[in-house]
């Protein structure tokens, strides 16, 4: 099928406008099927069907051909890229899904704002492609589709992105008197309020500058001519109010996260006030199993969001069934309340101590990665002294303990994996099982 040019595409829509002939709209939407199927591909981080994302993809490139307005003075390609980026996020959004980005692609990002942020000190000004792509030794397609990829993670992008005329990229960002802008585009209320609000505590010259480059396709040269300052402070404003920007929008989702966290604290609260078994283990008064899995799932939640690391050790008594069954319910019951005491004595505070299941216990360990090993070390002489002191692990039916560690995100990437991992780790101590023999 013939690709039609952009004047091309702008006559169809005005015969579209006035005839409503479906026709002519499916021949505007084949036309851009490689750019949904280009922006649905980079969410596939999502966990998201293709199809699903390609079928989202195009509502929201219906929906720009419905409300394109050439008077705008936009192009349509780009007009219909912020639409179609919308409806696959709020698509994701009302699944509720975490998009994650790839530890290589973290990678890539790094060393590429490394070689912009040196390039720009040489320059003084903000590089292109292909100054970009010649350092990282990439073709310069590449490069543009990293700086494009990496808009759709990062947590305080709400469009696209775009090139300059002179090559160089930037994220789609909002003007601080964007009401009618705001419709055009059909942000969300939510957005468009945290938007409005962070274009507030700019300074007005910050501000006018972004509209300029931004919402009204100004290169940096046309924008340095018309606000009577040169090129160079232009870049400069752009690159540091976008910064600035970003900053304010992150505090702000800080914020929120922070308010959601308090609110689920509450709500764990209230549930122990009216019922204390729904996550508090009675015999032990640790939390219990329905606790740990919501706590583990949101330490790695948020481990995600800081890039941070989590570390689970689990901890089981062998032997406990026949321990109890010799020694009486009394004994059982008693080894496990010392046990859960000294666990809970020998962690740190911030750790979350769990009754995992009735003869094993699980701690979460935010903030720890493979320096967990240390602290299972720790909890392996306690629990030995214990054995010891309680002549547990002599007689008829010993006791003994088994330990585990893993760590989120370089052995286990998710919670499921992390346990399943954590398990087949979980093995008891030959050395004490042959002695107690």
């Amino acid at each position: 099928m013939r690709r039609y040019s952009e004047e091309e595409i702008l006559e169809l829509l005005a015969a579209y406008r006035q005839q409503q002939d479906l026709r002519l709209r499916d021949r505007i939407v084949l036309n851009y099927t490689n750019l949904v199927e280009s922006i649905a591909r980079r969410f596939s981080g999502a966990s998201e069907p293709m199809e699903d994302l390609a079928q989202e993809g195009y509502i929201g490139l219906i929906t720009a051909i419905e409300l394109y307005d050439p008077k705008k003075n936009v192009k349509f390609s780009t007009y219909a890229t912020h639409f179609i980026i919308g409806q696959i996020k709020h698509y994701l959004r009302d699944r509720g899904k975490i998009i994650k980005e790839p530890a290589w692609l973290q990678e890539l990002n790094l060393r590429l704002n490394r070689i912009s942020d040196m390039l720009t000190q040489q320059l003084g000004r903000t590089p292109t492609y292909g100054e970009i792509a010649e350092k990282m030794g990439m073709r310069e397609e590449e490069v543009a589709e990293l700086m494009t990829t990496r808009e759709v993670f990062r947590v305080t992008s709400i469009d696209g992105f775009r090139e300059n005329e002179d090559g160089s990229a930037h994220s789609y960002g909002e003007r601080h008197d964007i009401a009618d802008q705001a419709v055009a585009f059909q942000l969300p209320i939510e957005d468009r309020i945290m938007l409005e609000t962070a274009m507030k505590k700019l300074k007005a010259l910050e501000q006018q500058v972004l509209v300029e480059f931004y919402f009204k396709d100004l290169n940096q040269t046309e924008i340095a001519q018309k606000l009577g300052i040169s090129c160079n402070y232009v870049s400069h404003l752009i690159r540091n109010s976008t910064r600035k920007l970003r900053k304010i929008l992150t505090t702000e989702d800080l914020r929120t996260t922070q308010v959601q966290l308090a609110q689920l604290r509450q709500e764990f609260d209230m549930a122990l006030c009216e019922d204390p078994s729904v996550i508090v283990d009675p015999l032990t008064k640790l939390y219990n199993r329905h606790y740990f899995d919501m706590r583990l799932q949101e330490e790695l939640n948020r481990a995600r969001r800081i890039n941070s690391e989590v570390a689970v050790i689990l901890l089981r008594m062998e032997g406990l069934q026949a321990f109890t069954h010799y020694h009486g319910t009394l004994w059982g019951d008693e080894a496990v309340q010392l046990s859960a005491q000294l666990l809970r004595q020998t962690v740190r505070r911030s750790d979350i101590v769990t009754r995992y299941a009735t003869d094993t216990f699980a701690v979460i360990l935010p903030y720890t990665g493979s320096t967990a090993s240390a602290v299972l070390q720790r909890i392996r002489a306690t629990f030995e002294d214990l054995l010891k002191e309680k002549g547990w692990n002599k007689g008829h039916s010993p006791l003994c303990f088994a330990y585990s560690v893993a760590w989120f995100p370089m052995e286990a990437n998710h919670p499921a994996t992390l346990l399943r991992l954590l398990e087949e780790r979980l093995q008891p101590p030959s050395s004490s099982l042959q002695k107690a023999a």
